[in-house]
């Protein structure tokens, strides 16, 4: 094929996945020629870079002065990458063969495409697949951002609005197809299997939920989602980004709201009916919703963690830089290109 393909991968201390990862890719990128293939490390302190310098792939360090969090991954691969198209993977995810050929005759036919998603399946921590994240299209459909286990972008696209922002550490795909459908770029989803992620983490159980709360916790993302918000209105988008991705927790806190007001109202003798109404049509929605009372009761749970990082977030806010202006992408002629790196945050840790 005439067009070049940078698969990049990212990862940290990945020894035990990183191989079936990079096979897949390879196996995938010979269907279109052969690609550029770069695994981007978050400083591995196990085996990782020795297992993918045995495979032969080249191997980028991330810059020590770029927090540990995926999106300066994907931002350091962007920035090294060389491709038309750039395929970005978690190391807990496979590619398909068979995704490739069709996604890339896609986007050469549609110069205003900045990037696709197929479809992907997610496995959960018990090896158990969860069906709910993902409406499975069954034809081409535009949709505002792409999920991050797996993702092909057009390169020009990215360097045109400055790629990954490096210093976000939750949500940042989100904030970057805005930024792309903000500046009349597209992204879509079209109806063909794209990849397998194994280790997702979703609330599709309370006891998922809970184990999701002590990763953020320990790898010290707890509050960063409030951070994409605050950049998110910084950048003139902030109520499109909270109505994209926390339309239900921004309902879920409303009903909440209500309750407390309406215990608080003095209605004399019958104070508790209006509390108790507002309880049942709440409750009532959610076990509509989510098709059970278990599956509720897992929603509000995690819609609870949710509200709970976002005010530690808000706690912490000031304390925490936001991205250099140097990171912004530089206008030269039509096409931007992504500035260089100063910024000065290691210290958070990351996943793949």
């Amino acid at each position: 094929m005439k067009t070049t393909l940078t698969i990049v991968v990212i990862g940290r201390n990945e020894e035990s996945a990183i191989t079936s990862c990079l096979r897949a890719a390879l196996a995938a990128a010979e269907e279109v020629g052969g690609a550029e293939l770069i695994y981007v490390d978050s400083h591995s302190t196990d085996r990782t870079v020795e297992i993918v310098r045995g495979l032969g792939v080249q191997v980028e360090m991330l810059d020590n002065r770029l927090r540990r969090c995926p999106s300066a991954g994907r931002y350091a691969g962007t920035l090294a990458a060389k491709g038309d198209y750039i395929l970005f993977l978690d190391a807990d995810t496979h590619i398909y063969t068979g995704f490739l050929p069709e996604a890339i005759r896609i986007l050469e036919n549609d110069p205003r495409l900045a990037g696709l998603n197929g479809w992907i399946d997610d496995i959960d921590e018990n090896g158990v697949r969860v069906t709910e994240i993902d409406e499975r299209f069954e034809s081409f459909r535009e949709v505002k951002w792409l999920r991050g286990p797996s993702c092909l972008y057009r390169r020009t696209a990215l360097l045109e609005v400055g790629s990954f922002d490096p210093q976000l550490a939750m949500e940042e795909e989100a904030e970057l197809g805005l930024r792309l459908t903000n500046s009349d770029w597209r992204l879509a989803v079209i109806p063909v299997a794209m990849s397998c992620h194994t280790r997702c983490f979703h609330p599709n159980s309370l006891a998922t939920t809970l184990s999701t709360f002590k990763r953020d916790l320990k790898a010290k993302r707890l509050g960063e989602v409030t951070r994409t918000i605050a950049h998110s209105f910084r950048n003139g988008y902030g109520l499109e980004f909270i109505w994209l991705r926390l339309k239900t927790t921004v309902v879920f806190s409303a009903w909440l709201f209500t309750m407390v007001v309406a215990c608080l109202l003095p209605f004399g003798y019958y104070s508790f009916a209006i509390p108790s109404i507002v309880f049942a049509a709440g409750a009532f929605s959610m076990i509509l919703k989510k098709k059970g009372p278990s599956q509720a009761l897992t929603f509000a749970f995690a819609k609870l963690i949710n509200i709970i990082d976002v005010l530690i977030g808000l706690h912490h806010l000031d304390s925490r830089p936001t991205r250099p202006e140097t990171h912004r992408s530089q206008t030269v002629g039509s096409t931007a290109k992504i500035g260089p790196i100063t910024s000065n945050n290691s210290d958070l840790a990351t996943d793949s």
